[in-house]
C-alpha cells in the first residue's frame, strides 16, 4: 500500500451545504490518503475570501448547493475572481444543455449522480497524486 502521507500537501475544497454529500466524499478520500486537507464550505461568502488567501489543488462543486446555486458560483470563481483552480461538478441534472452550462461556466469535469463514493476517492487522489508529480517533476535544474 502507498504511503498515505504522499499529498500532505494537497487541498480540497468542498461546496455542499448537504452533510450526506460532504461527509461521503470526506470519508473515503481520507480512507485513502489522510495527509490531504479537505475543508468544507456552507456558506457563500467565505468560500471566496478563504479560496483568494489559500490555494487549492481541486474544488469540488456540489450541484444541489444552495438550491441550485452551483452554475453562478462556478461562473463567479472563474470569471469574476480568476480562480483556476480545478472544479469538478457533481451534477443532479442530466439534460445535455445543463452540462454545456456547466463547462461553459467553468466545470473541469462533471460526475453525474448518483456515483460511487468509493470510485470517486479514488480518482480524486489519483488526480492528487498525478497533479503533484506533475509539480515535483516540472522544476529547472
Amino acid at each position: 500500500m502507498e504511503n498515505k502521507e504522499e499529498n500532505s500537501h494537497s487541498h480540497i475544497e468542498i461546496i455542499s451545504d448537504s452533510a450526506t454529500f460532504y461527509l461521503l466524499i470526506e470519508r473515503f478520500v481520507k480512507v485513502l490518503h489522510t495527509g490531504i486537507q479537505i475543508r468544507v464550505w456552507d456558506q457563500l461568502s467565505s468560500i471566496y475570501e478563504s479560496l483568494n488567501k489559500q490555494p487549492s489543488d481541486l474544488i469540488i462543486v456540489d450541484g444541489n448547493f444552495t438550491q441550485n446555486a452551483a452554475i453562478d458560483l462556478m461562473y463567479s470563481l472563474r470569471f469574476k475572481l480568476k480562480i483556476y483552480t480545478p472544479i469538478w461538478f457533481f451534477s443532479v441534472v442530466e439534460t445535455p444543455e445543463f452540462f454545456f452550462k456547466a463547462l461553459e461556466v467553468g466545470a473541469n469535469r462533471i460526475i453525474e449522480r448518483p456515483f460511487d463514493p468509493i470510485e470517486t476517492a479514488a480518482e480524486i487522489c489519483n488526480y492528487l497524486k498525478q497533479k503533484t508529480s506533475h509539480s515535483n517533476n516540472s522544476s529547472y535544474e
